[in-house]
């Protein structure tokens, strides 16, 4: 039989059969509780239909198969010939790259013969540590399997992570009605993905009923919202984002619009205000959530509206002290409006001494990327970036101790789109229409009755893991962790591509904590 053991450090195509991690044996590794992962290619397939089967694995290890599924990169949007470098893109398109993991039911997805496995074997944290060898079986092929458990063990959750989940985009692509019993079975595998990824926030974007009853006055009913925070609790989401009190009237002029069109510094909009802000502290203070919840004022505030937006910081402010404010931003003049900034890496990386002086006013700093940067150096989640470059986001968190990440989408599907086919899809907002880098609407898919994985799903989990484990080992060393981060994370715009290199770091960081 005809195969490829690849590293799921790199992405792998239907197209191309060597790799630099390449190799005959398995050789996989991984912390106790957490996730040993590779990627199998075969080849001269004339049956999609596959057998697998594993040798004795330690107790604790349970695998976990998916098949490999390609999906289209049908450009590469926002990048033009003459811009390219190494990595930049990282392949030409159009091109099929497998991305999809599709539950295993037995079966491959063949092009031209060739088809594909993804294997996590799971750890559990009582796990013996150990170095096993064993095999893993494919339509009667025994390939050798080598499976080492490090002693260390992943620590608690620290990092804040929060992807924008869309229930409506969930409903559509699944054929059910929101709210249906089909709806709320799917929704709860959409959150255990995202509790797979350690995803710790959540949107709550709406479910809150506004209804003016008078000249000025307002009534609303949070029915709708609690239970959407029931259910994002009970899936183990710890904190949540409010409803964004605002949104931009363009991207070109100052006015922010709160509940849709009232003008925010309009006396219309200070009346709405006063009696919308002060009924959900009200509602989160009676179910004990107000810690546990921060708000965004006007998404990604620019120079045009920069001034409203920290004259409305004030005023929320002012209304209700007691809610966090947060928002993704490039840095301008927005200083003291918020309490925690989100600036995208590349603005981090290009005004750390600025940003790092709200900090040391009090302040908390994360850090996003969306379909920006899209320039040679910055690292972010594309399909057609290396595999790699999603890998080291969470690194960035370590290396500046930022202490959250975010990310608009997880299934911000578009109208229209089918993300099998068609990755770089027309985008609306507000009066700006531009087509995206491929990856940024999702990282996971609409499967048949369920959400499928993505490769960069799991590499980002990977990636959120090593932070919490570089934390770790600083508790107690910090000389080496930084070391270790800084083999191959420099900074957002120098990072080490050569995944041996990378592996072999990986592996040097559980030594340290083993």
């Amino acid at each position: 039989m005809k195969y490829n053991v690849v590293s799921s450090a790199e992405f792998t195509y239907p197209d191309i059969w060597d790799y630099p991690s390449a190799s005959q044996v398995i050789d996989t590794f991984a912390a106790r509780g957490s996730y040993a992962s590779f990627q199998i290619l075969l080849g001269d397939r004339t049956d999609a239909a596959v057998s697998v089967s594993f040798g004795k694995l330690p107790d604790g290890a349970v695998p976990e198969v998916y098949t490999l599924t390609p999906v289209q990169v049908e450009r590469n949007h926002g990048i033009e010939p003459e811009q390219r470098q190494p990595h930049y893109p990282e392949r030409i398109a159009p091109y099929w790259l497998y991305d999809c993991l599709r539950t295993f039911d037995g079966t491959l997805d063949l092009t031209d013969g060739i088809g594909g496995l993804y294997v996590s074997i799971r750890i559990d944290r009582d796990a013996e540590p150990g170095d096993y060898e064993t095999v893993m079986t494919v339509d009667g092929t025994d390939i050798p399997l080598n499976l080492k458990i490090y002693r260390a063990v992943l620590p608690a959750e620290t990092l804040t992570m929060i992807h924008g989940y869309a229930a409506g985009t969930c409903a559509k692509y699944h054929g059910v009605e929101y709210g249906s019993d089909e709806y709320f079975a799917i929704e709860e595998k959409y959150l255990a993905m995202l509790r797979r990824l350690h995803q710790n926030m959540m949107y709550v974007y709406g479910g809150i009923k506004k209804t003016l009853v008078g000249d000025n006055k307002w009534e609303f009913d949070f029915t709708e919202f609690i239970a959407q925070v029931k259910r994002f609790d009970k899936a183990g989401m710890k904190y949540f984002n409010a409803p964004s009190v605002g949104w931009r009237k363009s991207w070109s002029e100052s006015t922010i619009f709160v509940n849709g069109n009232i003008p925010s510094m309009s006396y219309e909009g200070y009346c709405y205000l006063t009696q919308y802000l002060p009924a959900l502290r009200d509602v989160l203070k009676e179910h004990g959530w107000l810690d546990r919840f921060v708000m965004g004022v006007a998404d990604e505030p620019n120079n045009a509206n920069c001034t409203e937006f920290r004259a409305l910081c004030g005023l929320i402010r002012k209304i209700v002290p007691e809610i966090r404010l947060i928002d993704a931003m490039s840095y301008g003049n927005l200083h003291g409006a918020l309490d925690i900034w989100v600036p995208l890496n590349a603005e981090y990386d290009r005004h750390q001494k600025e940003l790092e002086s709200l900090r040391a006013a009090g302040d908390e700093i994360w850090h996003y990327v969306c379909c920006g940067p899209r320039e040679p150096g910055y690292i972010n989640r594309f399909m057609d970036y290396p595999l790699l470059s999603t890998r080291y986001l969470h690194w960035g968190n370590y290396k500046y101790n930022l202490t959250g990440y975010l990310h608009w989408a997880a299934n911000h599907y578009q109208p229209g789109q089918d993300p099998f086919v068609q990755n770089c899809p027309e985008h609306h907002n507000t009066d700006a229409v531009c087509y995206l880098p491929a990856g940024d609407t999702h990282l996971m898919y609409p499967g048949k009755g369920e959400p499928w994985l993505s490769i960069r799903l799991e590499t980002q989990r990977e990636s959120a893991e090593e932070y919490e484990l570089l934390c770790e080992l600083a508790k107690t060393d910090r000389a080496k962790a930084d070391e270790l981060c800084g083999n191959v994370f420099r900074s957002f715009r120098e990072v080490e591509y050569d995944v041996a290199k990378f592996i072999d770091n990986k592996k040097a960081l559980l030594e340290a904590l083993s």
